[in-house]
């Protein structure tokens, strides 16, 4: 099996004849990198459209990447340059996921480049200029696979040992990306493309511990946004539960506070047509009378003065109030918390 660390005897067939890119594949890139120039809307000169990494080196495989980036000074776009970087990085991501551009089995992935960044493969072609700015050669690299197994074996022990259901586990995924970034980085500026830190970051990308890394990232940071949505979900649910059991069931009324909060929390608006309009949604009814004609489902309803009541389908309903907030029993949360306010006033 071919791998990214051993050299072919020669550059990719399907890109290049005698050392040129193919002329075909060339204009079409160039139509390709033009939408994405379109697509990255910014004020900016392009300097150059470059092929770089292993589709411009002999040490391509059939599944090798077709690196096509577009070169230009994020200085012209903006002087804070990491915000540019982040924002490159951004429309990177969603161009290549809108679209997924392949030729012949090889993914074209398309990035705005600084011109500015340090070039660290041996191999970088002009497509805008059809010229080479850095050949690579033929020459065999030797590179043992024991000394490349011994630089990523402990990144690949820390990513299958992460636990998904510790505390910190965004912390210490965040901690492993941080030292793979920095590792690379590293060996990129001291030995090029082929330095045993880039040799072992491909072998990390290769083995799917990079992917497995990414997908536990995006984890964390749901299970920690979720958490926060839920507790903070919870707290008001509690709260609406023990205003509303107080308001029905006692002479504690709500407060025009109380409304505000009830509607902005249960996500509420006014309308006389109320489950006409706006099905399955919490409504108030500015008005006593109260039909259920054309509702397909129970409405649990209350006044201003604390009356209550379930409604069922195709009935009509007066309350003593001025005013109806309605609850529909569309979800198991509205059903829930009915529930709850029934037992409390049991157990009151």
């Amino acid at each position: 099996m071919i791998t990214e660390y051993e050299t072919q005897n020669t550059l990719n067939p399907a890109i290049w004849k005698n050392g040129i890119i193919d002329n075909k594949l060339r204009h079409a890139l160039l139509k390709i990198a033009t939408h994405f120039i379109e697509f990255l809307d910014i004020d900016a000169k392009i300097k150059d459209i470059t092929l770089t990494g292993s589709n411009a080196n002999y040490n391509w495989t059939p599944h090798s990447d077709i690196d096509l980036h577009v070169i230009l000074n994020y200085s012209d776009i903006d002087e804070n340059v990491n915000l540019v970087r982040n924002f490159m990085m951004a429309k990177k991501t969603i161009w290549n996921n809108n679209y997924p551009l392949k030729y012949r089995d090889m993914d074209i992935e398309l990035y705005a480049q600084d011109d500015a960044e340090p070039h660290t493969s041996t191999g970088v072609y002009s497509v805008k200029y059809n010229k080479w700015i850095k050949e690579p050669t033929a020459e065999k690299i030797h590179v043992k696979d024991a000394d490349i197994i011994a630089k990523s074996e402990p990144f690949a022990y820390m990513i299958d040992n992460i636990n998904i259901h510790n505390a910190n586990v965004l912390s210490k995924v965040n901690k492993i990306k941080e030292k793979i970034k920095k590792f690379r980085k590293c060996g990129l500026e001291s030995g090029g493309e082929y330095s045993i830190e880039n040799l072992a970051f491909k072998r990390l990308r290769n083995s799917g511990h990079l992917k497995r890394l990414n997908d536990l990232h995006k984890k964390a940071i749901m299970s920690n946004l979720e958490q926060g949505l839920t507790e903070s979900h919870r707290k008001e649910l509690v709260s609406i539960k023990n205003m509303l059991s107080k308001h029905i069931h006692t002479d504690q009324k709500m407060t025009a506070i109380d409304w505000k909060f009830l509607m902005k929390h249960m996500d509420t608006i006014v309308d006389p047509r109320g489950q006409w309009d706006h099905p399955g949604r919490c409504t108030i009814i500015p008005s006593n009378q109260i039909t259920m004609k054309n509702v397909s489902y129970p409405v649990f309803g209350f006044d201003d003065t604390g009356y209550s009541k379930m409604m069922s389908p195709g009935h009509d309903y007066e309350f003593p109030g001025k005013m109806v907030f309605e609850i529909p029993m569309t979800s198991k949360i509205y059903e829930n918390l009915i529930k709850e306010i029934e037992i409390w006033n049991q157990e009151d």
